[in-house]
Order: structure tokens, then C-alpha cells, then sequence
């Protein structure tokens, strides 16, 4: 038997293990001293897990001993390695989803569960004594399944460390452990270390281990390539060694400055990037957002680091979360065209691209790049639907043309037939068919105005003036059905070049679709102002209201003819938005609507501004010049 010290607990002799043909481990030494954390790192593949698993019992070496405290092993069992107080934390948690917090940490303690199956009560005090002492906020009750990943690693830690092993082995657990808990995690071990046992972490955060570690050891291809004190050796050269080829060029010089410069240049690359771009783990745990993302999103967050992608990431299509779920395991990259996300409060539409990231063939995490696209999404409806309008147009002149014709020729044999026929029933039945046919006539005319692209005779409008001019011509109305209205006027004249007539009956239609919104009584409110897009002026119409909104998935299809949300109203032909639309195209404008979260609707109409040709074109009049509150009409 071989000669340790009374400091070792545990010696590795020219280890090796198999997998049928395949060889993990390759001849290897390795010591573990009492109360030392060892860091155990390499790439995916390295041979890492299965050390911990020959450790644990496990996985048998083919070849070589295992000396531990003293005592030498041709191999461990589990029984073996429970018995010498070897515990270990596998990469996947191995709790019962189905138990509570308190019944997974302690149905195995036969301290705690002296009798089988002990009280509750007993559980739950055991596991809220142990849970306050290393200050976790877990409720004993819970049942695991409905724990975070993170709080069942803290849970299965704890289920073992109570048995105080002599050796705790940790497989890739700190990987899953958010921030503020991994900083208690780390608190935890030490102590643990302190109090005489052993730790082999197993892990892939080079900065914990600087923060942790006793000493290091590198796998690489079943290997040890170095241990040494991690004092000993800097970060960037255990990064080389762990997870780069090592050069054939012995008389390369600087290695370590050109591999840092490398690891800076591709990191730059990513930051510096100009599109949206985040990288996440495999369990979509944000790792990096780039520069250009935290403009553009406005993320004043020093660290977005190891937060969970849900908590800056939504969408009110559960597809789109399925889609980067299932994309996280394909091999090539996916995209999601046009869809609707909220990323950091923030609402868009988005096309979505996705590739993940493998080291070799394993799976290390993904690159998310958010592609605004919500104004294109805009542009496009306001096409499609202009599409429509103009095809709906040609369709109705034609209609109109052919119904008018044979309408005239009615309404003349009728007015023959009433006055040169006898009889009062005969004469009240020619006025009701006059009345429909009037009616008849009235929906002609509006398919008449909807197709009409001649713009009427134009003159220089101010559009304060001409909302103010109806405000006081509905202020009754408005009056009798509860509704308030409040008007806000830019301070300076409004002008754009078109038909007053036209322009007033766009306007009254929006207050027509507002009043019949709104039965009950409701608010509109009204704001004029002036904007400059890509270097043009434009008069803006806000205008808004209290109503039930648009139940329609999109608001501007009331924009097309014959549309209507007001079911089980005949007089409504759903042609007022349509003809108002084609007026607003008719002198270059643009209207959009869209609802307001539990406000509503809002209509945004943009005239291109008109140069007053006028001395008068300064001038202050008293009426715009008031306190807006004045212009309230009830």
C-alpha cells in the first residue's frame, strides 16, 4: 500500500476509463487534499463528468487504483462511495417534483426521519432551520416541481452538504444557479471547506473558480494537462490551455498577449455589431446584449448577465416563445418573420433570427438578433389596404354607373304613374317606393364620393379653425349624450391646400364613429400640431377617444368599404372611414388608427403643410391664444 499524507483524502493512480471502445480517462494522478476546493475544467467532452461519476461509483476504471484516506480501491461502488461519505451533484437535478422542499431534503436522514414516513411538522422545522441558516428564501412547503432551476440547485446542494461528506463533488452545478443565489452558493462552500470537507467543482465560470478554487487541474481529451495552485496561473492562459488547440509553433512568441487580443477582437466584433443582437445559454439565460441593442432599447442596467430571457423578452404569441424554445435545438439557424414582441417594455414587430452556438458538437447557447420591422409592417398594411381601396374604387364607380341609370328610369315612370293614376293607397305606396329608392340613391352617391380621385377646388385651410367651426356646431349634441370633448390647438395656424367641404366631412365622420361608440357618454380628445418628417412639414390630427376601441386583430380594416363594428345598425353602411380615407389620399395625406390600452381608439391624420400666401399668415387671434382648458365643450 502506497504512502500518503495525513493531509490527502483522496489519491488517483494512472486511472483510466472506458466507454466500449472509447477511452474518457487516460492514465490519470490526481491528489485531493482535506478541506481543499478543486477545480476540475476542460472543453465538452474533456472527460470532466466522467472523473465525478468513477469518484461517486458510478463508472468503473479500467486500469489504475483509487487510494482514499489511506485506503486503496480497485474500484467504488455507490454504496461504497456513500459510506465514505462521497456525495455528488449531477449536471441534471435529481429531486421528486412531486414532493415538497422539506420531504426532499430530509426523507433520507434517518436522523430527521426516525420513524418512516416522520411528521410533517418535523420535516418542515428541520428545513426551515437549515434554509435560515444559509439565508435561502425557499418555503419548505413548496413542491419542487414548482421551484426555479436555480432554487432546486440550492435544494439538492443542501440535501447532501446536511449529511456533512467528506467529499462533495459538483457536476456543472454552479451553471444553473442565478446570480444572487450563486453568490449564497459560494458563501456556502466555503464555509463547508472550512469546516474539513473536500470539494471537486466541476465547472465551465472561470471566474468563480478565481474566486473559489484552492487549486486547478485541466482536462483536455481525457487528460490531465496541468494542476497547479490557481494562484499560479493566470486567467487567460487557463482559458488557452482548457479550451483552444495548443499551437505547434514552439517559437511563437507572446502567445498569451495574441490569445487575449483574439478573445478582445471577437468580443468587439459582437458589441460593436450594428443590429440587435443577445446571446443566451441553454437555458436562455442572457450572457451578452450588445451595444447597439442597449441604445436602442434603452437599457440603462449596468448587467443584464444571467438574467432569464423572460424577464426583457415577451410576446402575446405563445408561437414565437415555442419557436425559440424548439430553434434552440436545431442545427441551422431559424427566422420568425413579422412578429409581435415586447423586449424590454418595449412593443414592436420583429423578424427574429436565431442561431445557435456549438462548441464541437455540443450545444453551448444561442445568438438572438431582433430586426425592427414595425414600420415596414405599417408601410405595407397602409399598401395593402391602399391596394384594396383602389380595386374597391374602380368596382364601385362601375356599380354606381349601371344602378344610377336604371334608378333615373324608376323614379320617372313612378312620378308618371302618381300623377295620372287615381287613388290614395296607390299614391302612399308610390312615396314609400320613392323613399327607398331615395335611400338607394343616397348609398350611390356615398360609392360615388368613395371612388371620386378628383380633388374638388382647393383653397388654403386652417385646420384649428375648421375643427373649432364644428366643435361649435356638435357642442349640443355632444352635450345631450354626456360627452365631453376637449380640443388643444397648436399655437400657430395650421395650413394645408385642399376642399374645405371634404375636409369638414372627414372630420365629422371621426365624430360620428366616436358618438356612436360611445352611447353612454364617454371623452374625446383632439390636438393639433406641426411635425417634420424626413425633412417635410407636416399638420398632425390627433384625435381620440374613451370608447370600447376595435375588436378587430387589425384596426385598419375599418377603413374598408361596407366595414362596420356597430352590428344591428342598418343605417350604418360602414362607408363614412372609407370615404374619409380616400379624401385624406386624395391631398397626399396619411390616417392610421390603433387602439389604446384601455382608452379607446386614436386616429393619426397628417396633412403635408401649406406656405400661407396671406399677410395674415402670423397672426395671433384671441381664440387660439386661450388657456386650452376653455375649449372644453360638455
Amino acid at each position: 500500500m502506497s504512502t500518503v499524507s495525513s493531509h490527502t483524502l483522496f489519491t488517483l493512480h494512472n486511472i483510466s476509463v472506458n466507454y466500449g471502445e472509447f477511452r474518457a480517462l487516460r492514465q490519470i494522478n490526481l491528489t485531493l487534499e482535506n478541506a481543499e476546493i478543486h477545480a476540475i475544467v476542460g472543453e465538452h467532452g474533456a472527460g470532466k463528468s466522467s472523473l465525478g461519476l468513477m469518484l461517486n461509483g458510478i463508472l468503473q476504471p479500467s486500469v489504475g487504483t483509487i487510494s482514499f484516506e489511506g485506503k486503496e480501491y480497485a474500484a467504488l461502488t455507490v454504496t461504497t462511495a456513500l459510506k465514505l461519505g462521497i456525495r455528488m451533484i449531477y449536471q441534471q437535478v435529481r429531486l421528486y417534483d412531486q414532493f415538497t422542499v422539506a420531504e426532499n431534503l430530509f426523507l433520507s436522514n434517518n436522523r430527521i426521519n426516525r420513524f418512516l414516513w416522520s411528521t410533517k411538522k418535523r420535516f418542515l422545522s428541520a428545513a426551515n432551520d437549515l434554509l435560515n441558516r444559509y439565508r435561502f428564501d425557499i418555503d419548505p412547503k413548496t413542491l419542487v416541481q414548482n421551484l426555479h432551476v436555480s432554487d432546486q440547485t440550492v435544494i439538492e446542494i443542501l440535501k447532501h452538504i446536511q449529511h456533512h461528506p467528506k467529499l462533495l463533488i459538483l457536476d456543472e452545478a454552479l451553471e444553473r444557479l442565478s446570480a444572487p443565489v450563486l453568490n449564497k452558493v459560494l458563501n456556502m462552500l466555503t464555509e463547508l471547506r472550512q469546516a474539513g470537507t473536500s470539494i471537486l467543482v466541476i465547472t465551465h465560470r472561470i471566474d468563480d473558480i478565481y474566486h473559489l478554487a484552492d487549486r486547478v487541474s485541466i482536462l483536455k481529451n481525457g487528460e490531465i494537462l496541468l494542476t497547479d495552485h490557481i494562484k499560479n496561473i493566470d486567467k487567460i492562459h487557463l482559458i488557452k490551455m482548457a479550451y483552444t488547440q495548443i499551437s505547434a509553433e514552439e517559437h511563437l512568441e507572446n502567445l498569451n498577449q495574441e490569445f487575449y487580443q483574439l478573445l478582445k477582437y471577437n468580443e468587439a466584433i459582437l458589441r460593436n455589431l450594428p443590429v440587435n443582437l443577445i446571446v443566451t445559454d441553454t437555458e436562455n439565460r442572457i450572457k451578452m446584449i450588445n451595444d447597439h441593442c442597449k441604445r436602442y432599447f434603452n437599457l440603462h442596467d449596468s448587467s443584464y448577465f444571467n438574467v432569464p430571457l423572460n424577464q426583457v423578452f415577451s410576446s402575446p404569441n405563445p408561437e414565437i416563445l415555442n419557436f425559440l424554445n424548439k430553434a434552440l435545438h436545431e442545427k441551422e439557424g431559424k427566422t420568425f418573420y413579422q412578429a409581435p414582441i415586447t423586449f424590454h417594455n418595449h412593443p414592436l414587430i420583429s423578424n427574429l433570427k436565431m442561431f445557435p452556438i456549438h462548441d464541437e458538437t455540443f450545444l453551448i447557447g444561442k445568438i438572438i438578433i431582433i430586426e425592427d420591422v414595425t414600420e415596414y409592417d405599417q408601410l405595407q398594411k397602409q399598401v395593402m389596404l391602399s391596394e384594396k381601396l383602389a380595386s374597391v374604387g374602380l368596382l364601385a364607380a362601375g356599380v354606381a354607373h349601371e344602378i344610377n341609370n336604371p334608378l333615373g328610369i324608376v323614379y320617372n315612370y313612378l312620378s308618371h304613374i302618381k300623377y295620372n293614376f287615381q287613388g290614395q293607397e296607390l299614391h302612399e305606396a308610390i312615396d314609400r317606393v320613392h323613399e327607398e329608392i331615395s335611400s338607394i340613391a343616397n348609398i350611390v352617391s356615398h360609392l360615388h364620393t368613395f371612388s371620386d380621385k378628383k380633388q374638388g377646388e382647393k383653397e388654403e385651410l386652417d385646420i384649428n379653425e375648421i375643427i373649432q367651426r364644428i366643435l361649435n356646431l356638435i357642442k349640443h349634441h355632444a352635450k345631450s349624450q354626456q360627452i365631453c370633448i376637449h380640443f388643444t390647438p397648436c399655437e400657430t395656424e395650421l395650413l394645408i391646400r385642399a376642399n374645405r367641404n371634404e375636409i369638414k366631412q372627414v372630420l365629422l365622420n371621426l365624430f360620428k364613429n366616436s358618438f356612436e361608440a360611445m352611447p353612454s357618454g364617454g371623452e374625446i380628445f383632439i390636438n393639433t400640431r406641426i411635425l417634420q418628417e424626413h425633412g417635410t412639414p407636416l399638420v398632425q390630427i390627433r384625435f381620440q377617444d374613451t370608447g370600447p376601441g376595435i375588436n378587430d386583430d387589425n384596426p385598419m380594416n375599418i377603413f374598408l368599404p361596407f366595414y362596420s363594428t356597430k352590428k344591428g345598425n342598418e343605417q350604418n353602411l360602414g362607408l363614412g372611414l372609407s370615404v374619409s380615407y380616400g379624401i385624406i389620399k386624395k391631398y397626399h395625406g396619411a390616417i392610421s388608427v390603433q387602439n389604446i390600452e384601455n382608452a379607446g381608439c386614436q386616429f393619426v391624420i397628417n396633412f403635408p403643410q401649406a406656405t400661407s400666401q396671406s399677410d395674415e399668415s402670423g397672426r395671433e387671434t384671441e381664440f387660439f391664444r386661450k388657456d386650452p382648458v376653455s375649449d372644453t365643450h360638455e
